[in-house]
């Protein structure tokens, strides 16, 4: 029976489409190949650094810019800070979760820079989760086992009593691997097609 669900946040409560156009245009400007932007931020060990709080924005911003050839275009600064940056907020999956939490209890494991802390207060989401998990506060980040126990153990539940749902496959098979049922997200009209087939009601 599933009493918890843990849900990622970017490409889940956001929508990143208009993301991917600005990377494309500023590709273009900059002769990069498709995909280069996306692999300078997050990708390598300066990302991995900051996302585990060993290192400061500043210093993973540096390497960045280097890898930019030492220019950053102006559309890219809020990435500085802000790993979801130009991200629109799902109301969809907000408005889901909501009435999932009448039932559930609910957790948030995001792969994320300390941010997002700003990012949930501003989005009105501190209240939609029982427990927030940042890479960036615990020091452990997907697809590290650890992360998954540490935040069933703050739900109070074991691994088998939790689902998880992540938009990437890579995470969810982690997530299986621990006992957890896991899907993978596409969208908030997939998930109220497939979650009472794994037992998890929406009220």
């Amino acid at each position: 029976m599933v009493k918890g669900i843990v849900f990622d946040f970017g490409g889940v409560f956001t929508k990143t489409w208009r993301r991917r156009q600005l990377w494309r245009r500023c590709e273009a400007k900059l002769g990069l190949k498709p995909g280069s932007i996306s692999e300078m931020l997050f990708t390598g060990q300066h990302w991995w650094d900051v996302s585990t709080g060993k290192a400061s924005e500043e210093e993973y911003w540096y390497h960045v810019r280097m890898a930019l050839g030492g220019q950053v275009p102006v559309e890219l600064e809020p990435f500085r800070y802000n790993p979801f940056a130009y991200e629109e907020l799902n109301k969809s999956m907000v408005v889901l979760v909501r009435r999932l939490h009448k039932r559930h209890n609910v957790a948030l494991l995001s792969n994320a820079t300390a941010y997002l802390d700003s990012l949930l207060i501003e989005y009105r989401l501190t209240d939609l989760f029982d427990v927030a998990v940042n890479s960036a506060r615990v020091g452990r980040r997907k697809p590290d086992p650890e992360i998954y126990r540490l935040t069933c153990q703050r739900l109070g539940l074991l691994p088998a009593e939790c689902l998880f749902v992540d938009d990437k496959e890579r995470n969810t098979q982690v997530a299986k691997s621990l006992g957890m049922r896991a899907l993978v997200f596409s969208s908030a009209t997939q998930l109220i097609r497939e979650l009472p087939g794994i037992g998890v009601k929406i009220r």
